[in-house]
């Protein structure tokens, strides 16, 4: 259900979340801007997230490169059920800055 290299935005507006496969790997993303919490928009033609709020942009990895955000994007535990679908546990967050991207809860692998 999701193509390398693209965003899925199915769950962002129920659930705040992108979902992004790079090859065979497919993350979580949450739809939430680390500067005061409004939902970026996914801008396919750029590559980027880009808050409506304050103009904080992001990298399509969810790294924040024009202010006032103060950090990256936060991604989720993810894993896939008995059935192979996604399953997101939004109560475990993952942080670039902590060198949490690697764990191997914040990605699976198909």
């Amino acid at each position: 259900d999701y193509v390398d290299g693209e965003i899925s935005e199915k769950f962002k507006e129920s659930q705040r979340v992108w979902i992004q496969r790079e090859g065979e790997k497919i993350i979580a993303i949450q739809a939430i801007c680390t500067h005061l919490g409004c939902t970026p928009r996914w801008l396919s033609l750029e590559a980027k997230f880009k808050c409506p709020c304050h103009g904080s942009g992001f990298t399509k990895e969810g790294i924040n490169f024009e202010a006032p955000a103060p950090r990256p994007l936060e991604r989720l535990k993810i894993a896939l059920n008995e059935e192979g679908e996604l399953v997101i546990d939004k109560s475990k967050k993952f942080l670039w800055e902590k060198g949490e991207w690697e764990d191997p809860e914040s990605f699976v692998t198909v």
